[in-house]
């Protein structure tokens, strides 16, 4: 008996009760809009992406077919097919497969890493609102009937203003682009996850494959989507504000979006492809009963693929006129990453015929993944050759690989993961008969509908035309083709049946019904709020199979252990480790439930909606919206423990409590949010570089350089702002409140003045932004360092007002030091920008 009286049972029945508590969302209406637990994010990520892929992957792939099921049919005319085609891929590709494996990080990654919440759970809200408000802003322009019909890729000058001047393209650039902000948003939050919130002695060798596979591919997001970002802006100013960036007739170039398009189109590929692979590592040990054979070359495979996929963007432009060299560069990459890809096949394929392979409904969609994949490889192989892509290149040859290996690929993934962690989160099982009628349905379907697709394109037939004469032989393998789809629609209908009587009255599932390996399925089906109540101590990549007590280990993490479990329950408390070795670094709080992230949402919305409506004060007023929502959202909370009382814990357990901020947290969100800056930064400066390539003359005749002098003095005050930032920092630091205000102020005026000076170049040049690329680049490079200066001055006046009354602290000052941060990558993108613009022109 403990000295209360209580049983220890009990006592921790009581400790369960209070954690619960103090980690569950607010009750009602604005607990939902309010949540930020990962499992309701996460679930609603996937149940939103769902309900994109019923709307563009199921109902249009459909009616394309029954159009394409027999020569020269009239079921639909040919704007509503391209329109339908163009919805197809843009809302599979942005709207559906991303998201939903975002949405399986953000609910599974916390439980498998053995910590209770993910690093930035308001992050996750942002990201989940910015998804699904940007996705119903693209389908709204059915509202207006304006449905973008240029193709998911949106190709220049088809995409543009003179052959699209309607509202439709700028849905398709602005509805998904406040999406793709989502998705980036939603990778810093799972990177930072898996890099700091592990269990203590989960290190980077003993990672879960599934979290080694969203690392990498969160890295990829950052790399991939920034520059269709910056890519998407250039494009809606060519559309809304009469730029020349892809005007050829004015200094553009329409391969500059293809370029960029592409470098993230293709790498956009594997960011799919890799999630999934990471499902199938966690499946095939457990349903082979065999560790995973191979573990270091899997790893090995994802940080490969994730390199290679930048280095052959033009396999896709095989056909535009580059240069000899060039696309056997491109070839060459496009065959090398076929074989990481290979290591990963060959190491699943030897952990199953070593082990004892159980094919339950899991294992089969694994099954199918492996059979369906290698065949979209094989034929993504043969268009990595240049003279058989060039034969090949728009027939549906492309279509038939491209779905087989998103569907094989991709989809088989997915429903082998649902199948796999669904009893985990609602306590039930999925029937097994009916998962077996899904997947075969679904296998024969798919195989139906896209074999034959190879065998009519290598017989002529083009992609994205809505009919075809008859006579030429395609009829048949069109209509079998339509045939496979409507098998797999009765497949996804079985589906919806299983899961609706499996949600209500499928048989319990306990805590781990597959006898799995990681540490979610140590807890009960459906866990609580919190997930563990005790940090848990990971000695092996398979601690359900090789450790008898979840708890015990190294002596001076077991300590640290026992003082989270015995800690206070006011707030919520998590422990973040290094990121290598996983050592305990801190206790940190984590922010609660919010409104703010919805504000934000709706104001980055705003945003799009009103560049849409050609409403720029309301543009203005959606930023200043978003600016206060993440001031408000990010605002220093209450401390509820002093600096005595977090020295004393330090003492007792010897890791540091941060219950005013996490040091190690911030730098990585920092750290992330800087690389999407400089990525962003380099895009621009690569639209520069490559229009200059483009043009002999530069800047075009009758047009001065640039003053140099002119470089000169907007580069100097943002130099000062920064060394006086720094000073800040090391003021505070000494416990100086007067240094820390005094430098903070010094910095923001010296940005306002570095963004006076260039923005009266800007508007004072005698060349303007919509008569030549030059100048068109010229005001976007411009602009990018002016919002770079702007958010300078945000960032250090809010830290300003922050710091009245002393909050500030030797102690207490993370927000102090991010401000030095970011003022010190912007400095460095100032005076480099500065270089391009004033120099660019002389230097080539």
């Amino acid at each position: 008996m403990t000295d209360t009286g209580q049983t220890p049972r009990a006592a921790e029945t009581r400790t369960d009760d209070a954690l619960d508590e103090t980690w569950s969302s607010p009750p009602g209406l604005l607990g939902r809009l309010t949540t930020v637990q990962n499992d309701v994010i996460g679930m609603r990520l996937i149940l939103t992406g769902l309900f994109f892929l019923l709307l563009g992957g199921s109902v249009d792939s459909v009616v394309m077919r029954l159009q394409l099921a027999v020569p020269e049919n009239d079921l639909v005319g040919p704007q509503l097919y391209n329109e339908m085609f163009t919805n197809h891929g843009s809302v599979t590709m942005f709207l559906v497969i991303l998201p939903i494996f975002e949405g399986f990080a953000i609910l599974i990654l916390p439980l498998m890493l053995g910590t209770r919440e993910m690093p930035f759970p308001r992050l996750g809200s942002f990201a989940y609102y910015t998804f699904v408000l940007g996705g119903l802003l693209y389908y709204s322009s059915t509202l207006f009937s304006a449905v973008p019909d240029a193709g998911w890729f949106g190709y220049t000058p088809l995409s543009g203003p003179e052959f699209s001047p309607d509202l439709a393209l700028d849905f398709w650039v602005l509805g998904l682009g406040v999406a793709e902000v989502g998705a980036i948003a939603a990778a810093v939050e799972i990177i930072i996850a898996i890099m700091k919130m592990r269990a203590p002695g989960m290190t980077l060798t003993r990672l879960p494959l599934f979290a080694w596979a969203f690392l990498v591919t969160g890295f990829m997001i950052l790399f991939a989507f920034t520059p269709l970002i910056v890519g998407s802006l250039l494009l809606e100013l060519d559309r809304g504000f009469g730029t020349q960036f892809f005007d050829p007739d004015a200094g553009g170039s329409s391969l500059l979006w293809q370029h960029l398009f592409w470098i993230f189109g293709h790498p956009e590929v594997y960011i799919q492809f890799l999630p999934a692979t990471g499902i199938v590592s966690m499946i095939v040990p457990v349903f082979s009963r065999r560790r995973t054979i191979g573990y270091p070359w899997l790893v090995a495979s994802f940080v490969a693929i994730a390199f290679l996929s930048f280095g052959l963007w033009a396999h896709h432009m095989f056909t535009v006129g580059l240069p000899a060299l060039v696309l056997s560069v491109f070839a060459a990459a496009s065959m090398v990453i076929a074989i990481p890809a290979g290591m990963q096949i060959f190491s699943w394929l030897s952990t199953m015929t070593a082990g004892q392979v159980q094919w339950k409904t899991p294992m089969l969609w694994v099954g199918g993944f492996l059979t369906m994949f290698v065949l979209g490889g094989i034929t993504g192989v043969m268009l990595a050759a240049v003279p058989f892509d060039a034969q090949a290149h728009d027939s549906y040859f492309v279509v038939g690989h491209l779905h087989y290996v998103l569907i094989g690929g991709v989809i088989f993934p997915i429903f082998a993961g649902f199948y796999y962690w669904f009893p985990k989160f609602r306590g039930r099982m999925l029937d097994e008969r009916l998962g077996r009628w899904h997947f075969w349905l679904l296998f024969v379907g798919a195989n139906v509908a896209f074999l034959p697709m190879h065998i009519v394109g290598l017989m002529g037939m083009p992609r994205r035309v809505s009919t075809y004469p008859s006579g030429l032989g395609w009829g048949p393998y069109n209509l079998v083709s339509t045939i496979g789809v409507l098998v797999m629609v009765v497949s996804m209908a079985v589906f919806a049946r299983n899961l609706w009587v499996s949600w209500r009255r499928g048989p319990e599932a306990g805590a781990n019904p597959w006898g799995a390996d990681t540490l979610e399925w140590s807890l009960p089906s459906p866990p609580l709020q919190h997930g563990f109540s005790k940090p848990v101590i990971v000695t092996s990549r398979h601690p359900l199979w090789d450790q008898d007590d979840l708890h015990r280990g190294d002596p001076a993490v077991q300590r640290v252990a026992e003082g989270m479990a015995s800690w206070p329950l006011k707030w919520r408390a998590n422990l973040t480790v290094t990121s290598a070795d996983a050592r305990p670094e801190e206790i940190i709080r984590i922010a609660g439930p919010s409104i703010w992230p919805m504000v934000a949402g709706i104001g980055m919305v705003a945003i799009f909606a009103a560049e849409l409506l050609k409403l720029r004060l309301g543009a203005v007023a959606g930023a200043l919206v978003v600016v206060g929502a993440a001031i408000a959202w990010n605002r220093p909370e209450p401390i509820e423990m002093t600096e005595e009382e977090e020295r004393e814990f330090e003492s007792t357990y010897a890791v540091p409590v941060r219950v005013g901020g996490s040091s190690s947290i911030d730098r990585w969100g920092m750290g992330l949010a800087l690389l999407f800056a400089a990525v962003a930064f380099a895009t621009f400066v690569l639209a520069y570089f490559y229009l200059r390539l483009e043009n002999p003359v530069w800047p075009p005749i009758g047009v001065a350089s640039p003053s140099i002098v002119t470089g000169v003095a907007a580069a100097v005050p943002m130099v000062v702002g920064s060394g006086a930032v720094l000073i800040a920092r090391h003021r505070i630091e000494g416990g100086d409140q007067r240094g820390l205000a005094t430098g903070l102020a010094g910095g923001t005026v010296a940005a306002l003045v570095g963004v006076w000076v260039l923005w009266r170049d800007l508007v004072g040049l005698e060349f303007d932004s919509m008569t030549h690329a030059y100048g068109s680049i010229f005001h976007a490079l411009g602009g990018y360092l002016l919002a770079l200066a702007a958010g300078a001055v945000v960032i250090t006046a809010t830290v300003l007002w922050w710091s009245r009354g002393g909050r500030f602290t030797p102690r207490r000052h993370n927000p102090v030091v991010n401000a030095a941060r970011y003022w010190q990558a912007a400095t460095a993108m100032w005076l480099a920008g500065l270089a391009v613009l004033y120099l660019g022109p002389a230097l080539t």
